[in-house]
């Protein structure tokens, strides 16, 4: 009886078994099927994983139901249906926290961070990165870790730490086994070099990440690669190259259902069809890529497709559609790029406070004890300022006389020399002095003249204003002086050279606007602005500080908007500053000297202007300056 007993145990030990045995076997069959329709087809794909969400179910296994809640999460994905995405990735993170398992959490992670970090909630990607991998440090198996890593360093390239994000990436192409991680990691290495134009190295790593999922046959990550080196193609200025690599992009992604994809394929080679003067076909392609990028929420494609339909219409002098597009492109940005939300994602990873408040109080109590000091300091500048700027117009009009006398001795000279060769370089002597003069007037007009324009309002105020505004005269009043000491260098004015250019707009756009005066100001990308030739950050700063002054003196604005972007398909840095003030007939104004002479630095530049105003309705001025680069895929 006691051996039929024992039988019977293991009878009933050997069914349990086989049973969970059989079902795991079947559930891991299931998860290949869906990883091969995957890449097939997104539709059979998403009717795939319902079917596995429901084995799930019927066999209470939670296991199962968090995976099959990430591959549901994934089909609706690719299907750009991404709020229905987010509910599945929330479900089986939520789902994964109950479970025994250190790896499951962390593969529903690495799983929803690319959604989330397109719809821009970095801050919670960062937060489940951490959490994950303090379940996965100490794992014997570290591929999870590895993965994990891979999303840090993303989310690093899109913040612009990219020491930290390259970091990253080489601890997992040294250390990962796994084909998959390091054509990742490749990709993103190739990305990062690519940002830094270091296009060679950026080309052979995006090369092996190819040749990797070719192998794989891994349609989407295939698809990737080949957006991004059509884009490292066209920087190279290889169009027919980069063309080719977008096309055939376009084919994978359109068959295998990969909407998000395929929408930047079409923004891309929008960009190609522009270059081939094709702007039929660039407006269709825009038009398709826009709505599938509604679709899917991805801001990055919606506010490329946006600034580039925006100076698609200001070439067709269409300022309807111009201010249609450049509120799409705001909120793009603006969804895409949140400051407070940035600075907290650092404060995750540093764990770093600061005492900023009890800094704040303690600068109130100095600034209030120096108050009077300030006050008597800035009317003292002002005063050396009004002596300095004397002497310097009466340095001025001995210039002007010596110049007058030099004509006349020049005239003389050429009258009297018969070889051909002096006169001509007389002729050339006299037009560089003109045109010396004319420099120096203008530079006088621009950056004098606007500056004293603004301290003259704020000085008007300042026993009303709190210390800081103290601090912005007193800045600028040395700004001022500064630039008059080195007009006479080479007309740049110092504080260019020593701080980024964008904070140098920042300041002029805070100092110079009306404090009753409502501004909007988007600038992006910093990085990019900063580095663009020093020529051209002068251009765009006097073209800004003049319209800045002209709106002050005319406009009797309570709104102004100002937007300076590189937008990387357009190939230009583009500007538009709109106003609400009271407008003016373009046709029938005449132009003062501060238009005139933006007109003349624009034209300088090989760029662009249109000015949309009339009676009533404010003004809005779009401006174009030749800079070229494709965007690129994660």
């Amino acid at each position: 009886m006691d051996c039929i007993h024992r039988f019977n145990i293991v009878l009933f030990f050997f069914l349990f078994t086989s049973s969970f045995y059989s079902q795991h076997s079947h559930f891991n069959n299931l998860e290949r099927q869906f990883d091969s329709l995957e890449n097939m087809s997104s539709d059979k794909a998403l009717i795939h994983a319902r079917e596995m969400v429901k084995y799930s179910l019927k066999n209470k296994n939670n296991t199962y139901l968090v995976s099959s809640y990430v591959k549901l999460a994934t089909a609706y994905e690719n299907l750009t249906k991404s709020d229905s995405a987010v509910v599945f990735y929330d479900k089986a993170l939520d789902l994964s926290r109950t479970v025994d398992s250190d790896t499951l959490f962390a593969f529903s992670v690495i799983r929803m961070s690319q959604l989330n970090s397109i719809r821009g909630n970095q801050e919670k990607v960062v937060n489940l990165i951490f959490e994950a991998l303090q379940q996965v440090e100490n794992n014997p198996d570290q591929k999870h870790k590895h993965k994990l890593y891979y999303k840090l360093s993303e989310v690093h390239r899109e913040l612009g730490a990219f020491d930290k994000a390259e970091h990253y990436l080489r601890v997992i192409i040294e250390e990962a086994e796994s084909d998959d991680l390091l054509a990742a990691a490749y990709n993103s290495l190739g990305l990062l070099q690519y940002s830094n134009k270091n296009y060679k190295d950026g080309k052979a790593n995006l090369l092996r990440s190819l040749k990797i999922y070719r192998l794989q046959k891994d349609n989407y990550n295939t698809c990737s690669m080949l957006i991004n080196l059509g884009a490292l193609h066209y920087q190279l200025k290889k169009y027919e190259k980069a063309k080719g690599y977008l096309i055939e992009a376009k084919s994978i992604s359109k068959s295998s259902g990969y909407l998000n994809l395929y929408s930047m394929v079409l923004a891309n080679l929008s960009v190609i069809f522009h270059k081939e003067k094709d702007y039929e076909k660039e407006l269709v392609y825009l038009k398709e890529s826009e709505e599938l990028a509604k679709n899917t929420g991805n801001y990055q494609t919606l506010s490329t497709v946006a600034n580039n339909m925006m100076f698609i219409y200001a070439r067709q002098s269409d300022m309807k559609n111009v201010r249609k597009y450049a509120r799409k492109y705001r909120n793009a940005i603006d969804s895409l790029y949140k400051t407070e939300q940035n600075k907290k994602i650092f404060e995750i990873e540093t764990k770093y406070e600061t005492s900023k408040k009890e800094f704040q109080i303690a600068r109130q109590k100095e600034t209030m004890f120096m108050q009077r000091v300030y006050i008597v300091i800035a009317v003292l500048l002002a005063l050396l300022l009004g002596a300095i700027l004397f002497l310097y117009r009466q340095r001025l009009k001995t210039q002007k006389l010596r110049f007058i006398h030099q004509e006349d001795l020049n005239e003389e000279k050429i009258n009297n020399l018969l070889d051909a060769h002096k006169l001509q370089k007389i002729k050339a002597s006299v037009d560089g002095q003109n045109k010396e003069r004319e420099r120096i007037s203008k530079d006088l007009h621009d950056g004098i003249g606007g500056n004293l324009a603004a301290i003259k309002m704020r000085l008007e105020r300042v026993k009303d204003r709190l210390p800081s505004e103290l601090d912005c005269v007193i800045t600028s009043i040395n700004q001022t002086y500064d630039e008059i000491r080195s007009i006479s260098h080479d007309l740049m004015p110092r504080n260019i050279h020593h701080l980024y250019f964008t904070d140098l707009v920042k300041d002029l756009i805070g100092f110079s606007v009306r404090k009753d005066v409502e501004v909007k100001c988007y600038i992006h990308p910093e990085k990019e602005l900063n580095n663009i030739p020093e020529s051209l950050q002068l251009t765009i700063y006097r073209i800004i500080q003049e319209l800045i002054t002209n709106i002050n003196k005319h406009a009797t604005a309570t709104e102004i908007s100002i937007n300076i972007t590189i937008y990387e398909k357009s190939n230009q840095v583009n500007m538009i500053i709109e106003d609400n003030g009271v407008g003016f007939d373009v046709k029938k104004s005449n132009l003062g000297v501060g238009l005139r002479s933006i007109k003349q630095r624009i034209s300088n530049n090989n760029g662009s202007i249109k000015i949309d105003s009339n009676y009533g309705i404010g003004t809005i001025v779009c401006i174009e300056l030749p800079y070229y680069e494709l965007a690129v895929t994660d």
